[in-house]
């Protein structure tokens, strides 16, 4: 048997062991509650709380074990135990214990922030961590188990300090294992900690949410993670269990220590327990075993002896007994001696008693003695014994509560006293609002009446107090000084309130009845006067008509008054019905005593008295009515005969005017008949009008439906011969059409030749710009050249200053050149980046993108460049849909790198910002200034927060737990009803979202729109199987969710709200965004809750309806106009600029794009001859002199050019050839008609058709002849061939064009050519739209020559301008030159050995050197400026002349030729020094 195995067969008996050691102790652990004043009788409630304070206080023990221990090692105070977690976190106090016990591994250093500057100033840094780590690996190079190691975030993030802490207590015993650290201390029962310690750190344990290691069981669990000496292990527990036999504890304390055993925390005063419990378990386990039947010789020696684990639980045990025995004496001593000091009468004996420790009692205060010695000593004369800690923690608290009231009260009559002995009537009513008066409501309003009720009041003690004096014969030197007590302060305010009330009751009725006549009800009115608070008398029910507009006609009358007096006012002066003045406002329901500023002496509502007279007034007159009301019949009677009498006198004058005016009564008669039959006449007319509309509204329906048919059949994939002929008249053009066309060619053969030109123009531009360069570098190196002229004649090497690629020599222009055409390509082709985006590492993608991709299109800055970056992102976007998009939900899932460059791109330009701002920053505002809304739907934070409302109101615990599952939070009604009014707040605001959303579609920017079109159109075609919605989605996740959510999720991030300095936004509002900006996600990819959050399932109908409105708005948003219509751009926009494009960039962005480019050439390019090729291979390798670039880190405009002529040959390829023999094949099917088109080719023409064709061409033939332009005869363009003047030559015209056209299979002879009358019948469709075309490119290409011709222009003032500046240097040039008076020609005469010395003359062939001081050169300048003469003789015979350029001397060197040949004389020279020897000699520049 093993010893694990003896162990567990024996862990019963030990047990039983434990329980008898209760009885050998000399100390008991239980007591009589009533002897030492402890109730025993506990509830369950207590007990838990006790364990976890008990906890809570073991925990603290271990960290100041732990604090003792690495105050120990590393010599250093590490402060209050209860600030060593937190001191832990930066990891600068465990990496200097690494330091301590691994040296080499954590040298001082490694150690960050070891003074703890930066943390005390800033915090926590993430370079904290280093510090963690290297403690975590000092601790591995010793070998420390892994299982006893924290995570970085348990210790940085605070996440599980109790982990940390049992692994310094591993670490502590392990290096005491190896003798490299002493032991670390014990100190459970023994550390004493305040009561409010310890509920803190029970409160920081709670928080952590885990449970707390066993501390005890860490050298049990190093001996199973390490190796150890079994062997000496063995002998060391089987020397132990004989040495019980002995019944000597020192022996046994002595065997326990011994290091082989491996036992730890060994007790030297437990010693005489260790003996007699570890005697008793073996004594136990080995009457077990005999019972059992075992032998010692057959059965394994640990069936009888005690293992290593027994022995160390029951050394653990013995030692958590006796600190627990330790501290309940304590705690037992501690009360019994508050009960004895309550019975005595010092209470300062009494004070510190209560203050012990031991005592765990709380909130004990030093300035309360004398009141806790009068509670405690009632306390215990009220109950037989002593009383126990809760009771006394009871009594503690009712006197501090006591106290605080008392004193409390007492400052509270003090504070009021002084206030209203001063007369400060606001201060009054402010130290009335004391608690400790426990006084009703108080009104601010009433403030005066308070002040004055209090005065009186005093006044009124006052005198009693002085009359009592009196009356006793007591002499007063000095006036009785009383204070109100609190007795009378409570008087004084319940009479003002009631009086208040009263007088209030009595202000409303009155404010009623002037009110009730507002909404016209005399009802209203009656109840308002019957109100017994208005004091109204003889109100009759039946005069509340009259009541109401008597009254409201008053109130009319004083209204005027008031107007008219000094301007309506809102406060009405009122007399009460004791007669006290005081003042009313009906509409904020306010009652004042004081006149309140503003308030006007006359006012519109009625008084109480003038009420009062209205209504008796009334009631006396309707009194009055009732009594006439009584003789009623005689009033008829008289009234009847009045009437009679006025009836008969108006009948005698209507018939008398009748009598008078007969002719026109007849006249008007017969007006009125014929109206009558005009009216029938024109009813039926209408009638028949009405019917022929119908009539023509069935023969249109008629004639349309059959051109619809037949339209239906010519928009067939494959429209027959039949349905064309139905059409072809809308092929017929007219002479506008023709007109357009002529127009249209001419223009487009205007810009040919203006290209060309301008092309021509600017070369020669560009020629004068390098010779204004070559005579202006002149000037400014002639020192160069001096220079260079003495190092030749030192021997030295002539090393040229290089400046880059603006440098003047011909070597830095091509290159120059070279690179300005291979941006210009990268620029306007966006094939070529597309491809390199994808083919590069993408690790180096986003970064080339925003680095040089986005400089190359000057970040979209103007409409040209930002049209060519969205041509870029439409071919980058469709490589990554092809490359990489494998399903169509891949672009909502993933991460596609040309999505989130475009997003980030419309996002952050400024203009595009303004479009966000403008769309959503107003609702958003709105959300944050909304300071009452809370968007919080989760259960269990709305649950908690109704927990603490209601505990906050109530002012009592809530029997609630707190901690509950989402499904438990919602069985409560109150939870569930605060989330469905949070939905429909929610619902609300989204709908606004959204309504704003979709009904400003057209005010997003218009790139953002066309890369959703692009993205919808790339899935298409990869896609065709995807259904529409699945393609909306996609392209929703571009449009909101990618574009839109963030900017609503965090809109200070992207400047759509303004915040003031120093303020940010709050959780609150970030968590109302972020909820509206989730549901709205939810709406736009159509994800419905399901039962996780059946609590939001509400909101499923909603997001079904805001789903259908997102997918119309998807849709409207990726359908938009074409790039080039919406930019304005063709074919002709970078020929007409005046300005050549120009992008900033630097020398190393140029090096890195051409590198990339040359690393994938063959990716990139398409072919052989494609133009990228021919552009690389003149630019070559990089240069490998970083001096050609130049500084790398300065931009420099480069300005781009095209290197390839714009062709515009229009007819150049084979699609002018079908576009022609359409036009053909139309004439034909004019003529002649067949069931198929192939059957009219071999069919001949009849006679008339003949006729018909040679009339037709006649015609044609005439309108061709009258063109003026030659060039419009004879250009391709024009589709009529004068030779096609029979049928029979129009048919072979057409099969030859056929021919070609089936060689290059554009058709197919076998399916009746139907390739080219599907082309004819789309023609016909598209001839509206064609023409509407024309019409633009007419505008668009006007627009061009125009262009073209203030271009032409600007490069002809350029050349005359650039002409005359370079004539203009050439003379400065010769007038620095000195000549003699009157003699404008200049002569320089040198030997040629001078000139072969100076380096000037390099050699003459056939001339040896030694010859050279025989010969004599001379330099003259001629009448033509920059133009010199040189002449020779040698031995008396003259040379011929040589006419030398100053212009071209200077092109050479640019073009960097050293030397010159003269053919004719073979005289080789320096045209470096030769340009110095004419600018010293002729030019004087020295």
């Amino acid at each position: 048997m093993t010893e694990t195995d003896g162990s567990t067969q024996l862990f019963g008996g030990v047990a039983n062991v434990r329980a008898k050691t209760q009885n050998i102790h000399d100390t008991p652990r239980f007591y009589d509650g009533e002897e030492n004043g402890v109730d025993d009788r506990i509830t369950a409630d207590n007990m838990d709380e006790a364990r976890q304070q008990n906890m809570a206080y073991e925990y603290l023990c271990h960290l100041e074990e732990a604090k003792n221990w690495i105050e120990a090692c590393i010599e250093e105070d590490l402060g209050p135990t209860m600030d060593i977690e937190e001191a832990l976190r930066n990891g600068v106090i465990l990496a200097k214990l690494g330091h301590y016990f691994a040296p080499e591994i954590v040298t001082k250093k490694r150690i960050y922030d070891p003074d703890l500057e930066r943390f005390n100033v800033r915090g926590l840094h993430f370079k904290h961590t280093d510090n963690i780590n290297y403690w975590m690996r000092a601790m591995a190079s010793i070998g420390l188990p892994q299982i006893f190691f924290p995570t970085t975030p348990d210790l940085y993030d605070k996440k599980n300090m109790p982990k940390v802490i049992y692994c310094i207590h591993a670490l502590s015993i392990w290096l005491s294992k190896l003798g490299k650290a002493p032991n670390i201390e014990n100190l459970l029962g023994i550390a004493e900690f305040t009561e409010e310690d310890i509920t803190e750190m029970r409160r920081a344990l709670e928080d952590y949410g885990i449970s707390i290691p066993a501390f005890n069981k860490i050298g049990g669990i190093l001996e199973k993670e390490i190796g150890v000496d079994e062997a000496g292990k063995h002998a060391a527990v089987i020397v132990i269990n004989e040495i019980l036999q002995k019944e000597d504890p020192e022996v046994t304390l002595k065997a326990l220590n011994n290091k082989k055993a491996y036992l730890n925390y060994i007790e030297i005063p437990n010693s005489v327990r260790y003996h007699e419990i570890l005697f008793l378990a073996k004594l136990d386990k080995t009457e077990t075993a005999l019972e059992e039947g075992k032998t010692s010789e057959e059965s394994d020696i640990y069936e009888f002896y005690l293992t290593h684990t027994e022995i160390q639980d029951i050394i653990d045990d013995i030692n958590d007994i006796v600190r627990k025995e330790i501290a309940e004496s304590k705690f037992r001593a501690a009360i019994a001696e508050i009960n004895r000091c309550a019975m005595g009468d010092c209470a300062q004996t009494l004070l510190a008693a209560l203050q012990v420790t031991a005592s765990r009692l709380k909130n004990v205060n030093d300035l309360n003695y004398d009141l806790y010695l009068e509670f405690l000593k009632a306390a215990k004369l009220s109950k037989e014994g002593n009383l126990n800690v809760d009771e006394i923690q009871e009594v503690l608290e009712l006197a501090n509560e006591e106290m605080r009231k008392r004193r409390d009260l007492e400052g509270a009559l003090k504070a009021l006293h002084e206030n209203f002995l001063a007369s400060n009537i606001d201060g009054t009513f402010e130290a009335l609002h004391h608690v400790a008066f426990k006084l009703p409501t108080l009104h601010k309003n009433a403030a005066p009446k308070y002040q004055a009720t209090l005065f009186f009041e005093l006044a009124k003690l006052q005198d009693r107090a002085e009359k009592e004096a009196e009356k006793e014969g007591v002499e007063l030197e000095e006036p009785i000084t009383i204070r109100l007590t609190h007795a009378n302060i409570q008087d004084c305010i319940k009479a003002v309130n009631n009086q208040l009330k009263e007088v209030r009751r009595f202000a409303e009725a009155i404010a009623n009845i002037n009110g009730c006549l507002v909404q016209d009800d005399p009802q209203e009115t009656l109840g308002a006067l019957h109100v017994q608070a208005a004091g109204i008398k003889e109100v009759l029910e039946r005069c509340a008509d009259d009541y109401h507009v008597w009254i409201k006609e008053g109130i009319s009358v004083k209204k005027t008054e008031s107007e008219i007096a000094e301007g309506d006012s809102s406060w009405i002066e009122m007399r009460s019905p004791d007669n006290q003045i005081f003042f009313y406002n009906p509409e904020s329901k306010e009652l004042v005593w004081v006149k309140p500023e503003g308030a006007s002496e006359v006012s519109h509502y009625m008084a109480q008295d003038e009420i009062q007279w209205i209504v008796s007034r009334v009631t006396a007159k309707r009194l009055r009515d009732e009594w006439f009301d009584t003789n009623v019949d005689a009033v008829v009677r008289l009234q009847s005969i009045a009437r009679m009498s006025m009836a008969r006198k108006r009948f005698k004058a209507r018939l008398k005017f009748l009598h008078e005016n007969e002719e026109a009564a007849l006249r008007i008669q017969c007006l009125w008949r014929g109206y009558l039959i005009r009216k029938e006449l024109k009813a039926r007319r209408d009638y028949l009008n009405a019917n022929m509309r119908h009539i023509i509204r069935i023969q249109a329906w008629v004639r349309g439906y059959q051109i619809r048919k037949n339209y239906l059949q010519l928009t067939q994939d494959k429209p027959s011969v039949q349905v064309l002929y139905k059409f072809l008249y809308l092929l017929d053009q007219s002479a506008v059409d023709h007109a357009e066309e002529a127009e249209l060619r001419k223009h487009k053969a205007s810009i040919v030749k203006e290209i060309r030109h301008n092309q021509q123009l600017e070369k020669e531009i560009n020629e004068m710009d390098i010779k204004i360069g070559l005579l202006v570098k002149n000037r400014l190196t002639l020192s160069d050249v001096v220079t260079a002229s003495k190092k030749l004649k030192k021997g030295g090497e002539v090393v040229p200053k290089n400046r880059g690629l603006k440098e003047l020599s011909k070597e830095s222009r091509e290159m120059l050149e070279s690179y300005q055409h291979l941006f210009y390509l990268l620029q306007t082709n966006p094939k070529y980046l597309a491809k390199l985006l994808f083919t590069m590492p993408q690790n180096n993608c986003t970064k080339f993108m925003e680095s040089v991709v986005l400089t190359i299109y000057n970040y979209g800055t103007n409409s040209r460049e930002e049209c060519l970056l969205l041509r870029l992102f439409e071919n980058a976007l469709k490589e990554e849909v092809q490359r990489k998009v494998d399903k169509v939900q891949d672009i909502s899932t993933g991460s596609p790198t040309v999505i989130k460059i475009v997003v980030g791109y419309y996002r952050g330009t400024q203009g595009n910002q303004n479009s966000l701002k403008s769309l959503l920053g107003p609702l958003i505002e709105q959300v944050m200034e909304d300071s009452d809304l809370n968007m919080n739907i989760h259960p269990l934070e709305v649950y908690k927060a109704w927990i603490s409302r209601t505990e906050m109101e109530t002012g009592e615990a809530s029997k609630l737990p707190y901690d509950v599952t989402p499904e438990q939070a919602l069985k409560h009604k109150e939870v569930t009803d605060e989330i469905e009014n949070t939905i429909k707040k929610l619902v609300t605001i989204i709908k606004s979202f959204q309504e704003k959303i979709i009904g400003t579609v057209d005010q997003m920017p218009y790139g953002i729109r066309y890369m959703a079109m692009c993205l919808r159109k790339n899935l298409k075609e990869k896609f065709p199987e995807s259904s529409e919605e699945e393609i909306l989605k996609a392209v929703g996740n571009l449009l909101y969710y990618r574009y839109m959510n963030p900017v609503i999720t965090a809109p200070d991030s992207f400047e759509v709200i303004e915040l003031g300095a120093g303020s940010n936004m709050n959780n609150v509002q970030r968590r109302n965004l972020g909820s509206i900006a989730k549901i709205l996600q939810h709406a736009a990819s159509f994800k419905i809750f399901d039962s996780d959050a059946r609590y939001l399932a509400s909101l499923n109908s909603f997001i079904k309806t805001a789903y259908i409105k997102f997918m119309e708005f998807f849709d409207a948003a990726s359908t938009i106009s074409d790039i080039d219509e919406h930019f304005n751009m063709d074919e002709f926009s970078d020929v007409t600029m005046l300005n050549k494009p120009m992008i900033f960039i630097s020398p190393s962005e140029i090096n890195s794009t051409h590198q990339l480019l040359l690393d994938h050439q063959k990716q990139v390019t398409e072919a052989d001859d494609d133009p990228m090729n021919e552009v690389l291979a003149s630019l070559g390798p990089i240069p490998e002199d970083e001096a050609m670039l130049g500084d790398k880190s300065t931009e420099f405009g480069l300005v781009l050019t095209n290197k390839w002529e714009l062709n515009m040959s229009d007819e150049s390829n084979i699609q002018a050839l079908f576009s022609k023999t359409k036009y053909l094949i139309v004439d034909l099917l004019k003529i002649q008609r067949g069931e198929t088109f192939t059957a009219i080719l071999h069919t001949d023409a009849n006679k008339q058709q003949q006729e018909l064709y040679k009339a037709i061409h006649s015609r044609r033939l005439a309108a061709e002849n009258e063109k003026t332009n030659e060039e419009e005869k004879n250009s391709k363009m024009a589709l009529f061939d004068p030779n096609d003047n029979t049928i029979k030559k129009l048919k072979e015209h057409i099969l030859k064009n056929l021919t070609i056209l089936e060689q290059h299979k554009l058709v197919t002879p076998t399916e009746d050519y139907q390739e080219i009358l599907t082309s004819i019948a789309k023609d016909i469709c598209n001839q509206r739209k064609y023409r509407q075309r024309r019409k633009q490119d007419l505008k668009k290409i006007g627009e061009t020559v125009e262009r073209m011709s203030k271009k032409k222009k600007y490069y002809g003032e350029a050349v005359t301008y650039y002409q005359e500046y370079v004539k203009a240097c050439v003379n400065n040039l010769s007038k620095g030159g000195k000549s003699k008076k009157g003699d404008r020609r200049k002569t320089a005469r040198y030997s040629a050995h001078k000139l072969y010395e100076k380096g000037v003359l390099v050699e003459i062939e056939k001339v040896p050197t030694s010859s050279f001081k025989a010969v004599t050169i001379e330099f003259s300048s001629t009448d033509q400026v920059g133009v010199f003469e040189v002449s020779g003789k040698l031995s008396g015979f003259n040379i011929d002349k040589i006419n030398v350029v100053f212009e071209n001397l200077l092109q050479l060197q640019y073009e960097g030729v050293s030397t010159l040949k003269f053919e004719d004389s073979g005289v080789v020279i320096n045209v470096n020094l030769l340009i110095f020897l004419l600018n010293k000699k002729f030019y004087g520049v020295e």
